[in-house]
């Protein structure tokens, strides 16, 4: 009888302090990766129509929230590139840990379309995503608002109803990027 009772109260105790429902599984803190490279395609949306854009990015990670890099573009729909450098800051700063992950974009580009050419300035938001924990290769999507200070550098000739060919001019537009990166 007396072995009975200390085998219930082992087990008693071995219960209660026992956590093995507990999920707070701890895991390994990894940085966010340094250098970071991929390829991209822009649609460029500016007086009434659209431009495609297909180029290569790559940014150098300054910390856990900063990151700066370069970029360069080619113009599919007609003559034209663009080159330029850009800063992103990013809040979190738990690509590896959350699988995702926002930041702000602020860039200067040098582009050229058609006969014309500007500095473009731009700011815009985006999400990187891995498709699974710990993947080397990665997703993108950034929305930005562009401006182009020397005037009428974005035009487009469309032909109007009655069949007048019209100019429609903008230094404004808006750029959608979608892209794979790599680390």
């Amino acid at each position: 009888m007396p072995f009975k009772i200390l085998v219930a109260i082992l087990v008693f105790f071995s219960i209660s302090n026992a956590d093995f429902l507990s999920l707070n599984i701890v895991e390994k803190e990894e940085p966010p990766p340094n250098f970071v490279y991929g390829l991209s395609y822009t649609g460029r949306f500016f007086a009434s129509g659209v431009d495609n854009f297909g180029g290569l990015n790559a940014h150098w990670r300054l910390n856990k929230n900063w990151a700066i890099g370069a970029k360069t573009e080619m113009n599919f729909s007609r003559e034209g590139f663009v080159a330029g450098a850009f800063g992103r800051y990013l809040p979190v700063g738990e690509l590896i840990k959350e699988s995702a992950e926002n930041f702000a974009y602020f860039g200067v580009d040098y582009i050229t379309i058609g006969y014309g050419s500007s500095p473009l300035f731009s700011v815009g938001y985006g999400r990187d995503m891995l498709p699974w924990k710990r993947s080397p290769l990665g997703f993108r999507v950034l929305g930005r608002l562009e401006y182009a200070p020397i005037k009428h550098i974005f035009s487009r000739e469309n032909e109007s109803v009655f069949g007048i060919n019209m100019v429609k001019l903008a230094n404004t537009g808006f750029a959608v990027e979608i892209g794979l990166f790599h680390y």
